[in-house]
């Protein structure tokens, strides 16, 4: 299963690079927003916006929700009074699906219960996405594969065996599947955490298009030594890994209190990172050719066959006669076994080059 298939969207090896965009709260529940960042997303070059419908009592023990950092709790309080206060009603999510599907831009949810995924089947949804949290509830992955649509699966928090479990449940439902790689920490991390490598091994043992989902913030990677660095070496190295998609949270202001706006993507930074991944991509070009720009270059550092001592008219040329220096405007090097055994026509001195008009 080398690709894909959401709505109008390809994914897989042989189709561009796509770039999924993750408004999750960010909306702070108002719909009206939720469009602007339709409409911004699209605007910036992402393929895919995606939403999250939570049902609080569906799927979290209310006096047990608590929040995922202590930062998080002194702004939010526990999780549940935040999904009470800001996330999206089911008719909200509709009505911005309806949208998405007016301009253009194709829609994904992430349903956070049995009930939400039945909900967004019945609104016609395309496809689902399922979080790390969620990766391992064997009871609701079988069910909402069942449910026969193509299902994008984050792997943050889990080890391989587990996601061996989820795949083969995916598997016997016969239901289409992409992975993405990913680390559930919502902070600034050393390169060293990112693990790309793990994407080729996603890819090689589940035989599936692999994603990467990156909740860095947009200034927040850092080398081994705790200094800040540029995102574009991680999107290369994504995609040199073997990564057919990425997700980044997305915004319209990072200045605004969003829940997730610290480490989102504002439209500025959308599209610098659609022109790092179409760079990114024309650079993994995997075509062998010579460019013209190559051709004068190889004139002087190519090597051609050289006389390694004075030759004589009627000698025969063997291995021992011959040499190879720069330039290339002679007989190639990797010519040389044409001439040997063939006869010397003029003289040709030690450190000459010898040409074809020399030789019977």
């Amino acid at each position: 299963m080398n690709e894909i298939i959401l709505g109008n969207i390809k994914i897989g090896d042989k189709h561009p690079f796509k770039i999924i965009v993750d408004g999750c709260q960010n909306h702070m529940r108002s719909v009206s927003r939720a469009k602007e960042m339709c409409q911004a997303a699209k605007e910036c070059g992402a393929d895919i916006i995606k939403w999250q419908l939570n049902i609080a009592e569906e799927e979290m023990v209310k006096d047990e929700a608590i929040a995922a950092s202590k930062d998080l709790l002194a702004k939010w309080g526990s999780i549940w009074h935040f999904v009470e206060k800001y996330a999206m009603p089911a008719e909200g999510i509709l009505e911005i699906k309806e949208y998405c599907d007016k301009i253009g831009i194709e829609f994904l949810c992430t349903p956070f219960s049995l009930k939400a995924a039945g909900i967004l089947n019945e609104m016609g949804v395309h496809s689902f996405k399922i979080g790390s949290g969620e990766t391992e509830d064997l009871p609701m992955i079988e069910e909402i594969a069942k449910m026969g649509k193509p299902m994008l699966v984050s792997t943050g928090m889990t080890e391989i065996e587990e996601i061996d479990l989820t795949v083969n449940a995916i598997k016997d439902a016969g239901t289409p599947f992409a992975l993405l790689h990913c680390m559930s920490i919502y902070d600034s991390l050393k390169t060293d955490r990112f693990q790309l490598g793990v994407i080729k091994v996603l890819k090689e043992r589940y035989n599936v298009p692999v994603g990467f989902s990156d909740h860095t913030p947009p200034e927040g990677i850092k080398d081994t030594f705790g200094r800040s660095i540029e995102q574009e070496p991680l999107i290369w190295g994504a995609i040199a890994s073997g990564a057919c998609f990425i997700e980044k949270h997305f915004t319209l202001d990072r200045k605004q209190p969003d829940a997730d706006s610290c480490f989102s993507l504002d439209p500025h930074a959308l599209q610098q990172l659609k022109n790092q991944v179409r760079a990114a991509e024309s650079a993994m070009n995997s075509e062998r050719r010579v460019f013209e720009q190559e051709k004068p270059v190889a004139i002087w550092a190519k090597r051609s066959i050289v006389a390694k001592k004075d030759l004589i008219p009627g000698a025969v040329i063997t291995r021992e006669d011959i040499t190879s220096k720069r330039p290339g405007t002679g007989i190639r090097s990797k010519d040389y076994r044409q001439i040997l055994g063939k006869k010397i026509k003029n003289n040709i001195l030690s450190g000459q080059l010898i040409k074809w008009e020399d030789l019977e």
